[in-house]
C-alpha cells in the first residue's frame, strides 16, 4: 500500500473513531415551563421508560412520578425505576419520572410561614422566605400535570416523591389536596416543622373524615440520626415517630414506614426510594415460572392490584413477549398459546 493510501485509511479510521465516540448515553430531556403561579420559569427534567419509543411495540402509556429536588435526585432515581421495572422480574411498571429543579426551596415546599428565631441572633427571623407550598402545589397541578399529560403518553396514576422538606411537602398535599395523586413518598419528613404542624393536621383531618382515603398510598422513611440527637434531628425523630403513631391507627391506608439503620439524613433517600417504589407497586410482579402451570393467575394478580389502587393495571406487551417466548423455549404449547391469544386481545396489531 502506497503512503497516499495508507495516509486515506488513516484518516478514515480516525473518522469512524470519533465518529463512535460521540455516541451518547442520554437519560432524559430538559425543558422550561413558564409558571403564571409562580411567575417564573421553572425547569423540569423527564425521563421516559425504555420501550417508550419501541417501534416493535404498541404505543404505551406510563404512570408518572413527580420527583422534588430533581437536579439531586433525578440521575440516581431514574436508573433505579428502570432496573426495577426490567423483565421478567418487574416489580413496578415502567414509569415517566419528572424531575422538578429547584429555584427557592424553602418558599416552595414548606406549609406555614416561619416564625422561628434564630438562636444566635433573637432578631433575625429563620426560613423568612417560607410559606409557599400551597402556591407550589398549585403549579404541580394546574400546569406541570397538564404539560406532561398533553405532551407524553401518561396514565392516569401519579407518584410524588420527596425528601426532608420535600417529605414535609409531600404528607402536607396528602392531607390537604389527596385526590391529587395516588401515592405519595415523604423520605425523613422534617414534621419537626412550625412547631409539629404537620402533627396537628393529621389529628384534624382524622377528626374530620375519621379514616385516609382509600386505594391511596403513603410511604414514610425514617433515617438514623442518632449520632446528630443533640441537634434538630432529635425534633424531627420524635415528630416521624409521632405521626406514625397516629397513621397506624387508621387501618383504611396502605401505609408503610421503614426507618434505615446506618443511613443519616443525607443518604437515606436512595434506599427508602428502592423500597418505596416496590411496595407502592406491590403486587405487581408475577412469577413467570408458576404461569406455566396456571396462566390464568396473571389476570388475577393485575385485577387485585388494580383494586387495590383504584387503577387499571395491565401486563405490559413487553412482558407478555418475554413470556411468551419462556413458554416455548420451555415447550408449554398450549400455554404458549394461551399467551398469544392474551397478548393480542389485549394489545391487536393494527391491519
Amino acid at each position: 500500500m502506497n503512503s497516499g493510501l495508507k495516509f486515506l485509511s488513516c484518516i478514515l479510521l480516525l473518522l469512524f473513531t470519533i465518529g463512535r465516540a460521540q455516541e451518547k448515553i442520554v437519560i432524559g430531556e430538559k425543558h422550561a415551563l413558564f409558571s403564571k403561579i409562580l411567575n417564573e420559569n421553572r425547569e423540569i427534567w423527564i425521563h421516559f421508560p425504555k420501550t417508550y419509543n419501541d417501534p416493535t411495540i404498541s404505543p404505551a402509556k406510563y404512570p408518572v412520578i413527580y420527583l422534588l429536588d430533581g437536579e439531586i435526585n433525578f440521575e440516581y432515581y431514574t436508573g433505579m425505576s428502570d432496573f426495577l421495572a426490567r423483565p421478567p422480574y418487574a416489580d413496578i411498571p415502567e414509569c415517566i419520572v419528572v424531575g422538578i429543579k429547584n429555584t427557592e426551596r424553602t418558599r416552595d415546599l414548606t406549609p406555614t410561614k416561619s416564625q422561628k428565631k434564630s438562636p444566635v441572633n433573637p432578631n433575625l427571623t429563620l426560613f423568612s422566605d417560607s410559606g409557599g407550598s400551597e402556591n407550589f402545589v398549585k403549579f404541580i397541578q394546574e400546569e406541570l400535570k397538564p404539560f406532561v399529560h398533553k405532551n407524553y403518553r401518561t396514565q392516569d396514576y401519579t407518584v410524588l416523591v420527596g425528601h426532608s422538606f420535600g417529605g414535609l411537602f409531600a404528607i402536607n398535599t396528602f392531607l390537604t389536596h389527596p385526590e391529587y395523586f395516588n401515592a405519595y413518598v415523604a423520605n425523613d419528613p422534617s414534621l419537626w416543622w412550625d412547631n409539629k404542624v404537620m402533627i396537628s393536621r393529621t389529628k384534624e383531618y382524622l377528626e374530620k373524615n375519621k379514616q385516609f382515603p382509600a386505594k391511596k398510598s403513603l410511604y414514610v422513611s425514617q433515617a438514623d440520626n442518632e449520632e446528630q440527637q443533640k441537634n434538630w434531628n432529635s425534633d424531627m425523630t420524635q415528630a416521624i415517630e409521632e405521626f406514625k403513631g397516629i397513621v397506624e391507627q387508621n387501618s383504611s391506608l396502605h401505609y408503610k414506614h421503614s426507618f434505615f439503620p446506618g443511613e443519616v439524613h443525607g443518604t437515606v433517600s436512595y434506599p427508602a426510594n428502592y423500597e418505596a417504589l416496590k411496595f407502592i407497586f406491590k403486587g405487581f410482579r408475577t412469577d413467570i415460572k408458576q404461569l406455566a402451570k396456571n396462566p390464568g393467575q396473571l389476570e388475577a394478580d393485575y385485577r387485585k392490584l388494580s383494586d387495590r389502587t383504584g387503577t387499571e393495571f395491565l401486563p405490559s406487551e413487553t412482558y407478555l413477549n418475554t413470556v411468551v417466548k419462556f413458554m416455548k423455549n420451555n415447550d408449554f404449547k398450549e400455554t404458549e398459546t394461551y399467551f398469544i391469544n392474551f397478548k393480542n386481545k389485549l394489545y391487536p396489531k393494527v391491519k
